[in-house]
């Protein structure tokens, strides 16, 4: 009896440690997707000193359980996609839809897959 009591507690304890490592890496993984978004932003629209105006990058790196490596990726993955959209001709204006763009390719399939890859770098709790 006293190892059926063992073993329900062991049980219990183990799934609440594993349920809080995976709300930790939930919301760490929502963390850097939002940083993706942040970053595709900041280089969609270089004509704009976002480090004067705005303190995300900042409070990003501060909160994000990431080591730089996983930062510099991920940023390095959100320039190259705002390099890869072409001008659209909507309504003839020949202007770029960063900020469409930047959502769609951030609820995509494709981010989320990388997002998990950066699984790697992710510090301890």
């Amino acid at each position: 009896m006293k190892n059926f009591i063992f073993i329900i507690i062991a049980s219990l304890a183990f799934h609440c440690i594993a349920k809080g490592q995976s709300k930790f890496t939930r919301q760490n993984r929502e963390m850097l997707k939002d940083f993706f978004l942040y970053s595709c932003i900041r280089y969609g629209f270089p004509e704009i000193d976002m480090q004067k105006k705005d303190h995300s990058a900042a409070v990003y790196i501060d909160l994000l359980r990431y080591n730089l490596e996983a930062i510099h990726k991920t940023d390095s993955v959100a320039k190259a996609f705002i390099a890869s959209i072409e001008p659209t001709p909507y309504e003839n204006r020949g202007t770029k839809g960063i900020i469409i763009m930047s959502i769609e390719a951030y609820k995509s399939k494709k981010t989320d897959k990388f997002i998990t890859s950066m699984e790697v770098y992710m510090m301890k709790e």
